[in-house]
Parts: structure tokens; sequence; C-alpha cells
């Protein structure tokens, strides 16, 4: 009996912990800037944040309009918990983190910044 609560436990934390936090940056292209550059420059800020932040697990895309406004893109960025989020906040608040994160200086200019919890639907 202990061991099938102990696993229906792990289930249970599991499920719970399937909900994500997402930072969601709403951006512009500077001028004469590609979209294959801030690719680049996400790509390199990515694997910086995973090697620093213990446990990592963070993703990133860039999202362009389909429909709509095709001026902005988003970045979204996804972590497995809101203390992995608060890790790489304080990294990138870091001289180590003030490199990485000045990658897109040159290339971006973001008016929003929000950061989301997602719930599952269940």
């Amino acid at each position: 009996m202990t061991a099938l609560l102990a696993v229906f436990a792990v289930g249970v934390s599991g499920l719970a912990s399937a909900d994500s936090i997402e930072n969601v940056y709403t951006c512009k292209l500077k001028d004469g800037v590609e979209m294959e550059a801030v690719q680049a420059a996400n790509s390199k800020w990515l694997k910086f944040v995973n090697e620093k932040v213990e446990g990592g697990g963070i993703t990133s895309s860039v999202g362009t309009a389909v429909v709509g406004n095709q001026e902005v893109f988003l970045f979204i960025d996804s972590y497995p918990s809101l203390s992995s989020w608060a890790a790489t906040a304080e990294l990138l608040d870091s001289d180590a983190g003030d490199e990485v994160d000045g990658l897109f200086e040159d290339l971006t200019e973001c008016s929003e910044n929000r950061l989301w919890k997602l719930e599952n639907t269940k």
C-alpha cells in the first residue's frame, strides 16, 4: 500500500509541475536587421542560460505573425518553474549575463514584456 501511495504521489507531483512559466517579449526588428540574425543571437542566449542555470530545461521561440501586424514578433522563453525564471533573471543581471543579453541591443527594440504562468486545462 505504501508503494502504491508513493507512485500516486509522484504522478500527482508530475502533473503539478507540468505548468510552465512563459516570458513573452513583443519586439520589432531594427532597420536593416534580418530575422536570421535574431535567431542566431537567440540561439547563443539559449545555450548560455541552459549551461548556467541549474537544471536547464529552458526553451525559447521566436514567433512571427501569419495574419495581422507583421511588423512585430515575439520572443517566448519557457521555464520549467518560477525559480528557474528567477535564476535566469539573476544570471542576466550579472556581469557574465550582460554580454549575452547585449546580443540583442543592435538587433531588436522590445516594447512590452509579460511573465505568464500557463496552467494546463484538465
